[in-house]
């Protein structure tokens, strides 16, 4: 059920700005609240960034990346994969501390509190995937209906 997209982009950073647009995009389009859409494009935005800043360091080829949009009954599921380095992921309930002499770091700790679930799968030279779920119960004027 519902609707879904999916595009595959050149990990590049000129992609980030298309890639969160097309998500917000369609958000809108499931009649998402403006506030989630402003937080599932922000989340997707870090996600997407995290893959062109980790996942291909070192690497000669032209990698892409891979982004899906579906719309379900419970919500909104984002996916953000790549082919890249892999590295170890928190797990699903844990969100990171956050070190305020360190710059940067904040990606995986912002997906994990603008997003309701999130899960990380990632393999060593393998790539990672990243599910990302904004539930629609928990959204005011929201229509489960849909």
């Amino acid at each position: 059920m519902g609707n879904r997209i999916e595009i595959r982009v050149p990990c590049k950073p000129e992609y980030v700005r298309t890639v969160r647009k097309l998500i917000a995009e369609f958000a809108e389009s499931a009649n998402m609240p403006p506030r989630a859409v402003e937080e599932i494009e922000i989340a997707a935005s870090e996600a997407v960034t995290n893959i062109v800043r980790h996942a291909y360091k070192g690497c000669t080829r032209n990698p892409r990346m891979c982004v899906k949009c579906a719309q379900r009954k419970s919500g909104l599921i984002v996916e953000v994969i790549d082919n890249g380095n892999g590295f170890n992921a928190p797990p699903d309930n844990v969100v990171p501390d956050v070190d305020p002499n360190r710059e940067g770091g904040l990606g995986i700790t912002l997906i994990k509190c603008l997003m309701d679930r999130v899960n990380y799968v990632s393999k060593p030279d393998e790539g990672t995937r990243i599910r990302m779920l904004k539930s629609i119960q928990d959204l005011p004027h929201a229509d489960p209906t849909k």
